[in-house]
């Protein structure tokens, strides 16, 4: 099973499931329960509380990765600070 769509907690009493709802409980428990374990403790702490290992994954996504608008600005600093990048007096120039 991999990660293509959102997880959604089943409905009713667990007796009352289907064998696929079943299995997809136990996939998400399983993959959920290997990222957890993964984590240092500051990633643990910041998604801990999602339902899902579909959301866990997409939160570590944007916060490692960034959204496209986040790695713009990001390039966008770093060219701004190279561009800007002057020896201060007191340094000398070691060739």
């Amino acid at each position: 099973m991999s990660l293509t769509k959102p997880y959604s907690a089943p409905e009713g009493e667990e007796d009352t499931w289907s064998d696929l709802t079943s299995k997809e409980v136990d996939a998400n428990s399983k993959a959920q329960n290997a990222l957890l374990l993964a984590l240092n403790e500051d990633d643990l702490t910041r998604v801990i509380h999602y339902k899902s290992a579909y959301e866990i994954w997409e939160h570590l996504l944007v916060t490692h990765e960034g959204t496209s608008q986040v790695k713009k600005a990001k390039i966008d600093l770093l060219r701004s600070q190279y561009e800007s990048f002057r020896m201060q007096e007191h340094e000398l120039l070691m060739i």
